[in-house]
């Protein structure tokens, strides 16, 4: 899992990014996950101001994918990726951390 976190100054501005973050986490960069890596929308496992969810096309050689999670809660842009091969295991953990990120973002 790798998390990264944005405070913003307000919580409109942290708006106006998530919007331009979240469409190009779409199409990431070949250095990201890899050149020819494609994502699909995915489903979102965790509701707040702004959420976005993203897992790559197919399959890595050992069967994992990458699951990308864009939130915005609050001032706070957090984008979340977790590599799994169990859909149901990295489901459970991609909520718990959205869980604790929310809990401590700052409105």
């Amino acid at each position: 899992m790798r998390v990264e976190l944005n405070l913003l100054q307000s919580a409109d501005a942290a708006s106006t990014q998530f919007a331009a973050i979240a469409d190009a986490l779409r199409n990431p960069p070949p250095d990201l996950f890899g050149p020819g890596t494609t994502q699909a929308d995915g489903t979102p496992v965790y509701d707040t101001d702004g959420e976005r969810s993203y897992v790559t096309s197919r399959p890595d050689a050992q069967g994992n994918l990458v699951y990308t999670d864009a939130y915005r809660m609050g001032r706070v842009i957090a984008i979340v990726y977790t590599l799994g091969s169990d859909a149901e295991a990295a489901k459970a953990v991609r909520r718990l951390v959205a869980e604790r990120i929310d809990a401590r973002a700052p409105r």
